[in-house]
C-alpha cells in the first residue's frame, strides 16, 4: 500500500519540530498588580482644606480591583445622649468602639456585592457590613452594647467624611502601555495624622487573587506642627496664648467697627 504523506517520516519530523517550538516559546505572563499614589505626602498648613489623590497601577486585564485607604485600627471612646422622659437629651455614658479605623476609603471597578461573596468581604474587612462584624463596641462597664451604636457611629463617620464607599468609580484602560487603572479621591481635612495604608485588591471569580499596597502619610509642618507639639508638650503656655490671641482679636474686632461707626 502506499504510504500517505501523514505517515512520512519527513512530515513526522516537521511536526515534531514545530510541536517542540510550540513547547519552548514563552507563554505571556499575567501583568503584575501595581499600585502608587499621588501626592504621597499632604502637609498640614494654615491654608490646608484636605487634598486631591491620584491612585494609579496595572493590573491583569480581566480582574476587577477594590481600592482602600485605611488607617491602623484603634479603641475610640465616645460619649452618647439619649432622652429623658421622653423630652430632655441628656448624656447617659460613653462608648468604646475596638478596633476601629479613624479613616476607611473604599472604590472599585463594580458593586463589591456582585463580584465578591459576603465570606470574602469579611475575610478581606471590604464595606461597611464587614467593617460593622470586626468594630466591637463596649459600654463603660465593658459589657457588648447594642448593634444599633454601629448605625450611629457610621453615621458620625460619614459625616466627618472620613468614611466612604463609592463603587464603580475605579477607572480602567486597556492599550498597548498595559492595563492602567485610575481613581481620584477626595483627601477630608477632617483625617488626623499619620500614616495611611493605600491596597488595590484584584478580584477574580469571586476571590481576591492579589493585592498592592502602598502609604500616605498626612503631617502637621511649620507653624501648625509647632503649635501642635506646643498644646502637648506645654499645655498651660499653649492656653495662656490662645486666652492672648482671644483677647488681641477681640480687641482688634472692637477697634474695626468703633472706626467705621458713626452718625446714621
Amino acid at each position: 500500500m502506499k504510504r500517505t504523506l501523514m505517515n512520512s517520516p519527513r512530515y513526522l519530523a516537521v511536526a515534531a519540530f514545530v510541536l517542540l517550538g510550540l513547547a519552548i516559546l514563552p507563554v505571556p505572563a499575567a501583568q503584575a498588580l501595581t499600585c502608587s499614589v499621588t501626592p504621597d505626602n499632604i502637609p498640614i498648613t494654615f491654608t490646608y482644606h484636605g487634598a486631591q489623590l491620584s491612585i494609579t497601577g496595572q493590573s491583569a486585564s480581566t480582574d476587577d480591583l477594590v481600592v482602600t485607604i485605611t488607617s491602623e485600627p484603634v479603641d475610640t471612646a465616645l460619649k452618647y445622649k439619649e432622652k429623658v422622659g421622653g423630652l430632655v437629651w441628656m448624656k447617659k455614658g460613653s462608648l468604646e468602639f475596638k478596633d476601629a479605623p479613624r479613616v476607611y476609603l473604599l472604590h472599585s471597578t463594580a458593586d463589591l456585592s456582585r463580584i465578591l461573596d459576603a465570606a470574602e468581604l469579611n475575610k478581606n474587612l471590604l464595606g461597611f457590613d464587614a467593617l460593622r462584624g470586626h468594630i466591637r463596641i463596649e459600654d463603660s462597664a465593658g459589657n457588648p452594647a447594642d448593634g444599633k451604636w454601629f448605625d450611629e457611629y457610621l453615621k458620625f463617620k460619614k459625616q466627618e467624611n472620613v468614611y466612604d464607599m463609592q463603587e464603580g468609580t475605579v477607572v480602567r484602560t486597556h492599550g498597548e502601555a498595559g492595563n492602567t487603572y485610575k481613581v481620584d479621591v477626595a483627601w477630608p481635612y477632617q483625617a488626623p495624622p499619620g500614616i495611611y495604608t493605600v491596597d488595590v485588591l484584584a478580584v477574580r471569580d469571586g476571590k481576591v487573587v492579589d493585592r498592592a499596597s502602598t502609604h500616605l502619610e498626612v503631617k502637621s509642618t511649620g507653624m501648625v506642627a509647632a503649635l501642635s507639639k506646643m498644646a502637648f508638650d506645654q499645655a498651660g503656655l499653649y492656653g495662656i496664648m490662645a486666652v492672648v490671641i482671644a483677647l488681641l482679636a477681640g480687641l482688634a474686632v472692637g477697634a474695626i467697627f468703633k472706626k467705621g461707626g458713626g452718625s446714621h
